[in-house]
């Protein structure tokens, strides 16, 4: 319930939109492959029975050039209707743009059938301006504003060629067409604006169980289910792009001793501030995991053997110089690798594994890569510090 209370606090109690632009355009992202494949079979279905007037208005318009103007117009909105289709497909991101144009030049449109028609029935038209209406709220997809406003003006528009083609008179009977075609819109825009809500309040709950589901609950970081969908997604776009990719696996050393000496709320305790500091350390888009217990492993994009190797130093010595106060010094174990040509999920993954056991087995608290000549404790790298100086 809070979370429900939280997600609908940032939503506009006006349009039903999200407030924050960040979060509107998440949305928009979330919504947009569903929103263009729902609405393009309807807007040709649309549009073709809008073609298949020609034959009635062959029958009903005597006027020639009234029926070739008509005829025009007609094929014009479902050529339009065609580009709008294939415009949204190949450029989605620019979907409210493209929608304001294609509704704006449909009203126009709209009104040139109503300007040359030969002997238009105001009732009959007004019933095809609510079906307009209905399919700029509930159609085409747009902001909130955005449809209240085209259908103001497609209304006014409506109205007042009719006034000027001397359709009605400022009778009881036509102020009552106008003001039912208000009722029309106000009665859109509120629906809309609760789609609006509870569509936005279904995303943010959606976006918070993915959280859930892929964020390790003790420590804050990734989890397993997490670490296999990323590490697909990084070995595809390091191939495609020939970029580098690096991994470090790392174990804190005798952390079975820790819980029994001092019990696994203690121990909890340690894996939560381990995984804290190495979350200052990192960079915004490097990913921490934690594989299990008391392993954790980092994915690096576009990251050099060399620089995951260095970073792997760098962690440990955070570790090993900052304070756990209740259980004293603490050392971790790493293996480091590098992405190779015919690698998989599952070998690169393998691999990290079989370094970070071998760290362990050569003593812990070291490094262990590809690179045997960089297989160096954090001990004996600072000897060797200390025999150059």
């Amino acid at each position: 319930m809070e979370t429900l209370n939280q997600n609908s606090e940032r939503i506009s109690p006006i349009t039903g939109e999200f407030n924050a632009p960040e979060l509107e355009r998440e949305f928009f992202s979330y919504m947009i492959e569903e929103t263009v494949q729902h609405f393009r079979r309807n807007l040709l279905v649309f549009s073709f029975i809008f073609l298949l007037f020609i034959i009635p208005d062959y029958f009903l318009i005597q006027d020639p050039t009234r029926l070739t103007v008509i005829s025009l117009i007609r094929i014009l909105f479902l050529l339009l209707s065609i580009l709008y289709f294939i415009r949204i497909q190949y450029m989605p991101r620019y979907l409210y743009v493209f929608s304001t144009i294609y509704e704006l030049i449909g009203i126009i449109l709209f009104w040139g059938l109503l300007l040359f028609y030969e002997h238009p029935d105001v009732v009959i038209h007004q019933q095809g301006l609510i079906v307009i209406i209905l399919a700029i709220f509930f159609i085409i997809p747009n902001r909130f504003f955005i449809r209240v406003l085209i259908s103001l003006l497609t209304t006014i528009g409506f109205f007042y060629i009719a006034l000027l083609r001397n359709l009605f008179s400022m009778s009881s009977y036509s102020w009552g067409l106008l003001v039912f075609s208000i009722f029309i819109i106000i009665f859109c825009a509120l629906t809309t604006r609760r789609l609006n809500r509870l569509q936005r309040i279904q995303f943010q709950t959606t976006q918070e169980l993915r959280r859930i589901s892929t964020i390790d609950s003790l420590t804050d970081t990734y989890n397993r289910m997490k670490f296999d969908e990323e590490i697909d997604k990084e070995i595809s776009r390091s191939q495609r792009y020939l970029l580098p990719l690096s991994g470090i696996m790392f174990d804190l050393d005798n952390f079975k001793e820790i819980n029994d000496k001092f019990g696994h709320l203690e121990g909890d305790k340690v894996l939560k501030k381990v995984s804290l500091l190495v979350s200052k350390i990192i960079r915004e888009n490097d990913l921490l995991f934690r594989w299990g217990g008391e392993e954790f492993i980092i994915l690096l994009p576009n990251t050099s053997h060399d620089s995951a190797i260095q970073l792997s130093y760098r962690i440990q010595d955070y570790i090993r110089n900052d304070k756990f106060a209740s259980i004293g010094r603490l050392t971790c174990s790493f293996g480091v690798t590098s992405l190779k040509e015919d690698d998989t999920a599952n070998s690169f993954t393998n691999r990290l594994d079989q370094l970070q056991y071998q760290a362990k087995k050569n003593g812990k608290d070291r490094v262990v890569s590809d690179l045997p000549d960089k297989n160096l404790s954090l001990f004996e790298l600072g000897e060797g510090k200390d025999g150059k100086e």
